[in-house]
């Protein structure tokens, strides 16, 4: 199945820069590790989309690697108890203290779409908003930031996550990518 290899692939941090060719994905920056296994995946998934539908795990792709079904969508979910290493242009002394202390990382991803794909369709802002519903019940003192992959940007914990967007903002990081775009 390509999805599992797909998965398999991004079970370590891979570096990416922005614009290049890969899915939707939020990276908590950890304080302290939290290594999810399958049962609380689940939970996890559930209290973010349960709402929306049944959530059913599809697979194991590693320890704290699984493959999670909500119909029509499939999420993974990734936890290391390592940092997650990339190559960060220069960023404000906030933004580096993240990097600096987090220990570890958990990531949800959309494998679905490319984020080159949505965005020349205008929906990249809507599958950042549906993996969003996890960053929100995710969130706590715990994540000392949120980093996207795709598009190399690091939201810093402000307090909830609300003020953290809001801090950003505040201090010109482009978060417009978090949008739906909408046509005339």
């Amino acid at each position: 199945m390509k999805l599992f290899e797909r998965l398999r692939s991004a079970m370590k941090p891979r570096e990416q820069s922005p614009g290049n060719d890969h899915w939707p994905s939020i990276v908590f920056l950890l304080h302290k590790p939290h290594l999810p296994n399958a049962e609380e995946a689940v939970r996890l998934a559930q209290t973010a989309w349960g709402a929306v539908g049944p959530v059913e795990l599809v697979g194991t792709v590693g320890p704290h690697s699984f493959a999670i079904r909500i119909d029509p969508l499939y999420f993974a979910i990734h936890a290391a108890h390592t940092r997650y290493e990339v190559e960060l242009p220069q960023a404000s002394e906030p933004v580096n203290q993240c990097w600096l202390q987090h220990t570890a990382w958990l990531s949800i991803d959309l494998p679905g779409k490319r984020t080159v794909e949505l965005r020349a369709q205008q929906r990249l802002g809507s599958a950042y908003q549906t993996i969003m519903y996890f960053a929100f019940k995710y969130w706590s003192p715990n994540c000392l930031a949120l980093y996207f992959p795709a598009e190399g940007t690091t939201v810093p914990n402000h307090g909830d996550l609300l003020q953290s967007i809001r801090w950003c903002k505040a201090n010109g990081m482009n978060l417009d990518f978090l949008r739906e775009n909408k046509t005339s």
